[in-house]
Order: structure tokens, then sequence, then C-alpha cells
């Protein structure tokens, strides 16, 4: 899910919450997350900061706690296997050793 899709899953309304550089640099979200800001969903404090950005306001700091994070933890765009498969080519493409593990196949490169 997406930072969006996070939020109101979470119930928070972006408008709530303190406005953000539109695209801000590494160094800027890490300096943000030190200063572990309350969760924009429960309070506790922060773990990971975002920024969303949206049609009906200006792009905004999402900061989410551990658990928030977790129960809207970020989805791949494809299916597992595929991104696998697409990682597995892209490493043998770079010449990069590459070690798996899944679920089901358990360890795959040894």
């Amino acid at each position: 899910m997406n930072h969006e899709e996070a939020a109101r899953k979470l119930g928070v309304d972006p408008a709530s919450l303190s406005p953000a550089p539109s695209a801000p640099r590494f160094a800027q979200t890490w300096a943000r997350m030190q200063q572990e800001p309350p969760c924009s969903a429960c309070g506790r404090p922060s773990r990971t900061s975002s920024v969303i950005h949206g049609q009906d306001h200006v792009p905004c700091w999402f900061d989410r706690c551990r658990e928030c994070f977790l129960a809207t933890a970020p989805t791949l765009r494809v299916p597992p296997t595929r991104f696998l498969e697409e990682l597995r080519e892209v490493a043998a493409g770079a010449r990069l050793p590459l070690r798996t593990y899944t679920d089901e196949g358990g360890w795959d490169g040894e």
C-alpha cells in the first residue's frame, strides 16, 4: 500500500499533518526520524517518516511508529515470485552473488 492508502487505513487526515518539502533529501528525512516525532496515527514515538502528496493538500510529513508501519507496510507491485526472478536476473547481470530465502523453498543460491 502507498502512503496515501496507509493514512486512510489509519484514519489520518493529511490536512492535519505538518507541511513537508515536496521531495525531501534523504538527510532531511533522516533528521526528522532522529527527532522521533509522534506517530501521525497513535501518538507513540515514530520510527519512519515519509511524505504524502495529494491533490487536496500540500505535501506533508507522515510519521508512523513500528506498529502502525507494520499494520500498513508497503506492498510489492508485482508478485513475489516475479520480483525474485527479476532480482536474480539483475544480480546475475551485475555478477553479484545472491542468496534468497523463501518459506516455500528455503535457501536458494547456495
